[in-house]
């Protein structure tokens, strides 16, 4: 079981907040208990208090997957951006939504920047919101796979490049993933060895002969 405190005007606008942060139309899957019933202002306008509630939920309650897609197109709009969600799968630890939109290089960016930063807010949002820690993928065009393909046969090019002239190769800055992929791709070859560098996120990846 689990909780989360909410407050509001009321009671029940508290308790719509709490709804929507759990991704429920209804509260008949949560136990309510009123902490507070807040109190208004003189005359009755404005809150001098607000109302405070105490909401007991289970995790397998809360529809991730549902939540996710709201807060995804929630977004979207902000931006400006039409575009809709082709699939949705969720599963025990992972939500993947693939999404669809005339504007696709705008989501996607250059290398993914903007992929992966709308991926990093809808994550925090809906860990946030959940309580979970559900790792949230999403997609546009098969992106993904076309740029894990990729970065596969760059880092062997690059590879061979190494081997040939003696001498040490950086790529471009890449986030934990795909940083990860060179690493894995490159890990059999006796030839190379590869190092991460750098401080953040967008760290670099250093492929060197093995002498």
């Amino acid at each position: 079981m689990k909780v989360i405190e909410v407050e509001g005007r009321t009671a029940d606008d508290a308790k719509k907040k709490a709804l929507a942060q759990l991704g429920l139309s209804t509260t008949s899957d949560v136990e309510v208990e009123i902490l507070d019933q807040g109190k208004s202002g003189i005359f009755g306008f404005g809150v001098s208090r607000p109302a405070k509630i105490r909401v007991y939920y289970n995790e397998n309650t809360v529809d991730v997957g549902e939540l996710t897609s709201e807060v995804l197109k929630g977004i979207l709009t902000k931006m400006g951006i039409d575009g809709d969600i082709r699939d949705l799968k969720e599963g025990e630890n992972k939500v993947y939504i693939e999404l669809e939109s005339k504007y696709s290089g705008l989501i996607i960016g250059k290398r993914g920047k903007t992929l992966e930063a709308l991926q990093f807010i809808v994550n925090l949002i809906v860990n946030h919101q959940t309580k979970t820690e559900k790792k949230i993928i999403l997609d546009i065009e098969a992106y993904r796979a076309k740029r894990e393909r990729a970065l596969r046969k760059m880092s062997r090019e690059i590879a061979v490049k190494v081997i040939r002239t003696g001498k040490p190769w950086v790529l471009e800055p890449m986030n934990p993933f795909e940083r990860r992929l060179i690493h894995l791709t490159l890990q059999n070859d006796s030839r190379v060895i590869t190092k991460s560098e750098g401080q953040g996120i967008y760290r670099k990846v250093k492929i060197s002969p093995n002498k």
